[in-house]
């Protein structure tokens, strides 16, 4: 984890243990180092996933003010497709499905657009 997700995964008054549960009440069976934090919005996911993204999947579930689940979706050509779930925890949202790198600036975690460069 970068120094500045460090920073937004610090906002949220949640234990490791209880996002990991969270995440797995969902059917993912994650640990933090699947996990990214951003303060991006679900809606800024829901939007980049329609307009920037290679191949834009199936949406299983979307709340425009707390959760996002997409199936199958492929950010960008030459990458594996998998799923992406972006859960918002009030400061900050935790978002599964992204690829180490992926983040525009290190000190800015952007993964919305960025993952479909």
């Amino acid at each position: 984890m970068t120094a500045a997700q460090d920073q937004i995964r610090h906002r949220l008054k949640m234990s490791d243990a209880d996002i990991v549960d969270h995440f797995r009440r969902l059917g993912f069976v994650v640990t933090m180092n699947d996990l990214a934090f951003t303060t991006e919005s679900v809606e800024d996911f829901y939007v980049a996933r329609q307009k920037f993204w290679h191949h834009v999947g199936k949406v299983q579930r979307h709340d425009e003010q707390g959760l996002l689940i997409v199936l199958q979706v492929q950010p960008k050509a030459n990458q594996p497709t998998r799923d992406i779930v972006v859960v918002s925890l009030g400061h900050a949202r935790v978002v599964l499905g992204v690829l180490p790198g992926t983040a525009s600036h290190p000190d800015l975690p952007r993964y919305a657009k960025t993952m479909a460069r």
